[in-house]
C-alpha cells in the first residue's frame, strides 16, 4: 500500500472512511469537484497509466479521488489496478439500471481511490448517444470526491473531444515519436476549435470564419485564431471580445510519456511551440515520465501500489507535479518547457540546441512541398539553407522558431 505523506493527509482518509465528515462539510463549506480530464488523440502511448499514477498521487496526497474510465471502446483501468470487472459499471449508469454514477464507484486497493469502470466489450457502446454523454459529463460533478481523473479513449470523436473539454484541468499525453506528436497536435486543434463551435454556436460569422480554418493544410485559410480574432473585433468588438476569452480560457497541460532518454523532451517542446505558434494555444508543459519497463509485470501480477515505485525518478517527478501544479505549493520544481520562444532570426552561430517547426511563419510556407504544419520541421538542415539563400540576397540562413534550452 502507497504509504501517507504526513499525519494530516492520513486523518483525512481516515475521515472519509469512517463517515466522519471533513472539516470543510462540518463547516457547511463543500468544495466544488475539480475534474481533471486526460486524452492524448493516439492510442497505446501510455495514457491509462498516467491516468493512475496521477490519481495515486493525489490519492497519497490525503485528497478523495475517483477515477472513471471513459475509454468507451477500450476500458481496462480495473486490470491496471489489480481489481477484477465489478458487477457495476459505466454501462449500468448510461442504461439507467443504477441512477447515479456514484453507485457504480467501487473501492481499489489504493486508499483513498475510487473507480468507476468502464464497460469494455459491449458492442456500440463507444458511440453513445449525444444525451447520453451529457448526462455523463454532468453527473461527473456528483460524484462523492474532491479530484475526479477521467480517462478518455483515444481518437478524435466528438465523444472524446466534449469530454476532454468538459474538464477544469484538461492534459493531454504524448510519446516522443511522430506519429504521436502529430496525433496530440491535430487532437488539440480539433478541441480548440469544437470549443469554439459550442461557444459562437449563434453566430453565423464566427461560424463560416471556422469553416474556412478546417483544411488541415491551410491551402485556403492561412490565418491564425488571433488574425481570425482580429477581423472578429472589426465586426462585432463584443463578440470580438467573447472570442478572444474563449481561445485564452482553453489552456491544456501536455505530459510527455515513455521517455528514453531526456534529449527525447525536445518532442514535447516542439508540440508546445505548435500549438501556441499554429493554434495560438498556450499548452503548458508540465513534465515527463521515463520508460519503465518494470510496469508490464507489475500490472500482470495485480501489484497497483507499485506503479508509481518507492523511490523511483517517475514517483518524485508525478508528487512534485501534483504538489506543484494541482496542489498549489511553492516548490522549485523545474519542468522541461520552452522558457525562451524567439521569432524567426538569423542563425547566429552558438551552442544552443535549435527546434525547427514547420509553421506559416516559416520564410518558405507556400513554397515548400512538406508544410506540415505544427509539426518539427522534416527538411534536411542543408536543403533548408540552400532554399533560402536562393531567397536571401546575402545568403542570411535562418531558423525558426528558435528554442533555448
Amino acid at each position: 500500500m502507497i504509504q501517507k505523506s504526513n499525519s494530516t493527509a492520513s486523518r483525512k482518509i481516515e475521515a472519509s472512511h469512517s463517515g466522519e465528515p471533513h472539516a470543510e462539510e462540518q463547516n457547511g463549506n463543500h468544495s466544488p469537484v475539480k475534474v481533471i480530464t486526460v486524452a492524448g488523440g493516439k492510442g497505446g502511448i501510455g495514457k491509462t497509466m498516467i491516468c493512475a499514477s496521477l490519481s495515486m498521487a493525489l490519492a497519497e496526497s490525503g485528497l478523495r479521488v475517483t477515477l472513471v474510465d471513459a475509454d468507451l471502446g477500450g476500458a481496462n483501468l480495473h486490470t491496471v489496478l489489480g481489481m477484477y470487472m465489478p458487477n457495476k459499471t459505466l454501462h449500468d449508469f448510461i442504461e439507467r439500471r443504477v441512477k447515479t454514477l456514484e453507485e457504480t464507484a467501487i473501492s481499489t486497493p489504493i486508499e483513498g481511490l475510487k473507480l468507476v469502470c468502464g464497460a469494455p466489450g459491449i458492442v456500440g457502446f463507444a458511440n453513445i448517444a449525444h444525451w447520453e454523454k451529457l448526462k455523463m459529463i454532468r453527473h461527473l460533478r456528483k460524484l462523492e470526491a474532491q479530484y475526479v481523473v477521467v480517462d478518455i479513449g483515444a481518437g478524435t470523436s466528438l465523444n472524446e473531444i466534449d469530454l476532454f473539454n468538459s474538464g477544469d484541468v484538461m492534459i493531454v499525453v504524448a510519446n516522443p515519436e511522430p506519429t504521436s506528436i502529430q496525433e496530440c497536435y491535430n487532437f488539440l486543434k480539433v478541441a480548440i476549435f469544437r470549443r469554439l463551435r459550442r461557444e459562437f454556436s449563434d453566430s453565423h460569422v464566427v461560424q463560416e470564419m471556422l469553416d474556412r480554418c478546417k483544411d488541415p493544410s491551410h491551402a485556403n485559410d492561412k490565418r491564425l485564431l488571433t488574425e481570425i480574432g482580429d477581423e472578429i473585433l472589426q465586426k462585432d468588438r463584443r463578440e470580438g471580445v467573447r472570442f478572444f476569452k474563449a481561445v485564452n480560457e482553453f489552456a491544456p497541460k501536455l505530459i510527455l510519456n515513455r521517455v528514453f532518454d531526456y534529449q527525447e523532451t525536445r518532442d514535447g517542446l516542439a508540440l508546445q511551440i505548435a500549438a501556441q505558434d499554429m493554434l495560438q494555444v498556450k499548452l503548458e508543459y508540465w513534465g515527463y515520465m521515463s520508460y519503465d519497463p518494470a510496469i508490464p509485470q507489475v500490472v500482470r501480477e495485480m501489484r497497483s501500489q507499485d506503479i508509481l515505485a518507492p523511490e523511483s525518478l517517475n514517483r518524485q517527478r508525478f508528487m512534485m507535479m501534483i504538489r506543484k501544479y494541482l496542489l498549489g505549493e511553492n516548490l522549485r520544481y523545474r519542468n522541461p518547457g520552452a522558457r525562451v520562444i524567439l521569432p524567426i532570426l538569423k542563425k547566429l552561430g552558438g551552442a544552443n540546441v535549435i527546434t525547427r517547426m514547420c509553421s506559416v511563419q516559416c520564410p518558405l510556407w507556400g513554397k515548400c512541398p512538406l508544410e506540415e504544419g505544427g509539426l518539427p520541421c522534416r527538411m534536411p538542415d542543408e536543403e533548408f539553407n540552400d532554399k533560402l539563400a536562393t531567397m536571401e540576397p546575402q545568403g542570411a540562413k535562418m531558423l525558426m522558431p528558435e528554442v533555448r534550452l
